[in-house]
């Protein structure tokens, strides 16, 4: 009755593309016999309609930028240049022109060149001011903060995640802490 494309039998898992169909849901398999039923889903025979530009009618109509024949119908969201239907293509959120489009592309392939090392970080906020104990009273918990906000940021680049770091650093910085609330809480209960 329908073309269909090629299917497996639900009993002998067999594929073809040539199937007895009795209507337009159900048919029966060449090798087992197995009679079955075909639920199309219409979207995914759908295709999708071409994009049809407008000739310009009136001589003030804005033209597309690449095409001077056809009409503008929207601008594009990296340089500004009017485009037809042929020449719009719709990107994350946008609307860009092929040479916009294709320079975002060669942007987003260009490597990071640095990473910030929240681990490294961290580990000296919490570390290297014991050597003037008073300045722990600033420098633990911003260590802390760095600890949770780099938690699930990547690492670096050669050696990966290393949160062990920042587990050390995030233990230092909480006996700091504590340390500092212990000994305001002395002075204050005097």
């Amino acid at each position: 009755m329908t073309s269909a494309p090629a299917l497996k039998c639900p009993q002998c898992r067999r594929s073809y593309s040539s199937v007895d169909w009795h209507d337009d849901r159900s048919g029966r398999c060449h090798f087992c016999l197995t009679d079955f039923e075909a639920i199309r889903f219409p979207a995914l025979s759908r295709t999708k309609p071409a994009a049809r530009p407008q000739a310009v009618v009136l001589a003030e109509d804005s033209t597309c930028f690449f095409h001077h024949q056809n009409q503008a119908e929207k601008v594009c969201d990296g340089c500004g240049r009017f485009l037809c239907a042929v020449c719009a293509v719709p990107s994350s959120g946008g609307t860009y022109c092929p040479a916009c489009l294709s320079k975002q592309n060669e942007r987003s392939a260009v490597a990071i060149p640095s990473r910030i090392l929240y681990d490294s970080a961290a580990l000296s906020l919490a570390f290297l001011p014991l050597l003037l104990w008073f300045f722990t009273l600033f420098t633990a918990p911003i260590a802390l903060g760095l600890v949770i906000y780099g938690w699930n940021k990547p690492g670096s680049l050669v050696n990966g995640p290393r949160r062990w770091r920042l587990a050390l650093a995030g233990l230092a910085s909480l006996a700091q802490i504590g340390g500092w609330i212990f000994i305001l809480l002395k002075l204050w209960l005097r």
